[in-house]
């Protein structure tokens, strides 16, 4: 799979949680390596509300700070492709994106931060095609447009948001709003997360899962996009919860600590 299978994903994300780093996460977010930024934003997305501050102000950071340590991570900076890999279409080597990646993770909202160029049935399509370990730009668009102004208006529009709605928010009412949008790109990010996240929700039970979200997922696996009609068949296909012991058991949690050690 172009995606971290679940073990790799619990193991991401609980390296990010268990750690005890003696700088705060929307600093290290700043790091040029990888394994430190990936972290650091799982860690701000556990944060709930208390980040959203701390990610609108990075959005003033206009430094490009390249990666390092990215191993497969598919995103626009990347020089290669290996034919497997975590896809992150946004230009992460800038500072305010980066920023703005971490806040559409957190928010399920579409600020316009990410490139749209990286397709993952493109790069399916190259791997059947027997395309790996051959350079990005041959598998994918690498596109040449000046961003400037995407990138300008994306964080206008998350600061306009902010002021207007920042100090009421909640991520379980962004995960209700997003699968109520009309944005297939919302749609995405909150089927994601439900179908394979591990950060925090406050707010979100089983109980309210079954009574507020179900309902919503049914719809989007009938109607629209696609892809999303697909994620959202998948997760009503999960019958045993499986999406809820990933963010609950804490039986998988305690196998996963015992991988990190």
């Amino acid at each position: 799979m172009l995606v971290p299978s679940v073990l790799r994903a619990v193991v991401l994300v609980l390296s990010a949680i268990t750690a005890s780093p003696q700088t705060p996460p929307d600093v290290r977010l700043l790091s040029e390596d990888w394994e430190i930024v990936y972290r650091a934003a799982f860690e701000l997305e556990s944060g709930d509300a208390a980040s959203l501050p701390k990610l609108i102000a990075l959005l003033d950071r206009a430094e490009v700070v390249p990666l390092t340590n990215t191993a497969d991570l598919i995103y626009p900076g990347a020089k290669m492709f290996y034919g497997h890999g975590w896809i992150i279409d946004y230009d992460i080597d800038r500072l305010d994106v980066r920023a703005g990646w971490a806040l559409e993770e957190l928010t399920f909202e579409n600020f316009g931060f990410s490139d749209g160029k990286i397709l993952e049935a493109q790069l399916l399509a190259a791997v059947k095609g027997g395309q790996r370990d051959v350079p990005l730009e041959t598998v994918a668009d690498s596109g040449s447009e000046d961003r400037t102004k995407l990138r300008g208006a994306a964080i206008a529009r998350a600061k306009k948001w902010y002021l207007a709605t920042g100090t009421r928010w909640s991520r379980y009412t962004a995960l209700k709003a997003a699968l109520s949008s009309g944005d297939a790109f919302r749609h995405m990010k909150a089927l994601a997360w439900l179908r394979h996240g591990f950060t925090t929700c406050e707010g979100l039970t089983l109980a309210k899962y079954r009574r507020e979200i179900l309902p919503l997922v049914r719809h989007l696996s009938s109607v629209g996009d696609a892809g999303v009609r697909e994620q959202a068949s998948l997760l009503l296909a999960d019958k045993e919860n499986y999406w809820w012991r990933y963010k609950s058991d804490p039986t998988l949690l305690k196998a996963a600590r015992s991988v990190l050690k």
